[in-house]
């Protein structure tokens, strides 16, 4: 676990290296050349690495946090060092975590954690399990958190928004929810949702970027700037037959998303959204090379005379979606989006990937087809363990510019739980 507490020089190493392939692939010409080279691969495996017994705490730490949660989806009990679950576009999150699985002889779980960023993003929230009602087939929880964001990045609604009407806004959301679920038959789950969700916005605080109601009139930003509090209520329905979470080699998810939105204070944004989604991973030369493939729409239907606030429209640009453009670069009720990506072996610890991908938002469901859309395509770099994301780094180039992030989100984030 020493490669998760120097993650940062790890990363910019092994940028230098791949750059460097070509001329340490070449054999040595000469004998002092093979002498040299047999030195620098004896060095480089066998010296012994020292390091203070603070760097041990913290890599035992950050195992428990992130190593232990490939398996179990929230670490192993006790204290945990947190990278990343922040919303994009705040800074790199980190912060601690408690854990405890055996409350009660083992009928209630809970976890808490504590995120922030230097942008002064930061994020509390705890997770009830109800062990005692939960089998092989069905589960019960509840999740509460308190999430501040104030770098959310806004350009105006629709396809044909401007890059140069770049605005911010901040958005805190309280939120409570309750969950439960059923596995119908193996890997094929159902749930439902319900809870409540209290929202404020307010001016972001990017510098030099102007606040969204120095550019946009109120009707071109529905919800910013209106304080509410909402009822929602949903259902899923996924067939998940993944081999492992974050890096799959092989399988797919294929599922539905339904939810209900009541706005309890100022009656003005009451909706409805359906999500559908498509993962597919296709191996070959023993599961060393993986296509992976997904496909993703969004519908909103407002009430009569209602709108669909910012904060909840789909979004494009970002980490994760049309990743040559800037976060949140495109907001609309309505969005399609597909990718391909070419995956392989590069070395133990690294995986790498080529990447297209295309996506459009639109207002009219009607709108929703193949045509207009806005593309990107890239390469990528994904530092793993134990066939667990740890971090990645992603290139990606576009009709807008060119992006270079290093995330400690995933490829394809999995929404249904």
């Amino acid at each position: 676990m020493k490669f998760l507490v120097r993650l940062s020089g790890f990363t910019f190493a092994i940028g230098f290296f791949v750059c460097l392939l070509p001329s340490y692939g070449q054999q040595p010409t000469t004998r002092a050349e093979e002498i040299n080279a047999a030195r620098r691969f004896k060095m480089a495996h066998l010296w012994p690495e020292r390091q203070s017994p603070l760097v041990d705490s913290v890599n035992k730490l950050t195992e428990r946090g992130l190593l232990d949660g490939f398996k179990s989806g929230m670490g192993a009990n006790g204290w945990q060092f947190l990278l990343g679950g922040m919303r994009s576009g705040q800074g790199t999150a980190f912060g601690t975590g408690y854990r405890r699985t055996d409350i009660w002889q083992d009928r209630i779980g809970f976890r808490t954690t504590l995120r922030g960023t230097f942008y002064k993003a930061m994020l509390f929230d705890f997770n009830l399990d109800f062990q005692s009602l939960k089998t092989d087939r069905t589960f019960l929880n509840v999740y509460a958190k308190y999430e501040r964001s104030p770098r959310m990045d806004f350009y105006g609604e629709g396809p044909n928004s401007s890059e140069d009407q770049h605005t911010s806004y901040s958005l805190d959301d309280t939120a409570v929810d309750v969950n439960t679920g059923y596995e119908i038959f193996q890997n094929f789950r159902s749930g439902l949702t319900g809870g409540v969700v209290d929202i404020h916005t307010g001016c972001g605080s990017i510098s030099g970027v102007p606040c969204f109601n120095e550019v946009f009139d109120p009707e071109e930003a529905p919800g910013l700037g209106q304080d509410t509090t909402y009822l929602r209520w949903g259902a899923f329905l996924v067939y998940d037959n993944k081999d492992y979470p974050s890096l799959p080699r092989k399988g797919g998810l294929y599922g539905a998303r339904f939810r209900f939105y009541s706005d309890r204070q100022l009656d003005q944004f009451n909706f409805r959204q359906a999500e559908f989604e498509l993962q597919r991973y296709i191996p070959y030369f023993n599961e060393t090379r993986v296509i992976a493939i997904r496909l993703q729409t969004m519908l909103s239907f407002a009430n009569s005379g209602n709108t669909v606030p910012i904060y909840f429209q789909p979004s494009l640009g970002g980490n994760e979606y049309l990743r040559s453009f800037p976060r949140y670069r495109f907001y609309d009720n309505n969005s399609i989006y597909a990718t391909v990506e070419h995956r392989w072996y590069a070395f133990t610890g690294l995986e790498m990937a080529v990447f297209v991908e295309a996506g459009k938002v639109v207002p009219q469901k009607s709108q929703i087809n193949f045509s207009n859309l806005e593309f990107s395509a890239g390469i990528g770099f994904r530092f793993r363990i134990n066939n667990g994301l740890v971090s990645r780094i992603d290139f990606a180039a576009g009709e807008e510019g060119f992006r270079v992030f290093w995330t400690f989100s995933g490829v394809f984030k999995v929404r249904y739980k």
